[in-house]
């Protein structure tokens, strides 16, 4: 953990993140999803990782409502998908 200080670019805010901190994981280069919560903090998580939490939640909702989906499934018209 280190402090670090918020600089202005352009229009944006700028931090850098050391390489203590980044690791393997944030090599140059490296997209990024960048969020904010409700007590104003900010998350950085490679996009690669939202990518497999999105396709997790999928996964895990399928396993969930696989009777709900049956029934849906069976209700798209033919030619319709």
């Amino acid at each position: 953990m280190e402090i670090m200080k918020i600089r202005r670019v352009g229009n944006s805010n700028v931090v850098s993140i050391p390489r203590s901190v980044a690791g393997d994981d944030f090599p140059p280069g490296t997209q990024v999803l960048v969020s904010r919560n409700d007590q104003g903090e900010i998350t950085i998580t490679p996009a690669d990782r939202v990518r497999e939490q999105v396709l997790e939640s999928g996964r895990r909702i399928a396993r969930e409502r696989s009777e709900a989906l049956a029934i849906l499934g069976g209700q798209i018209p033919a030619g319709a998908q």
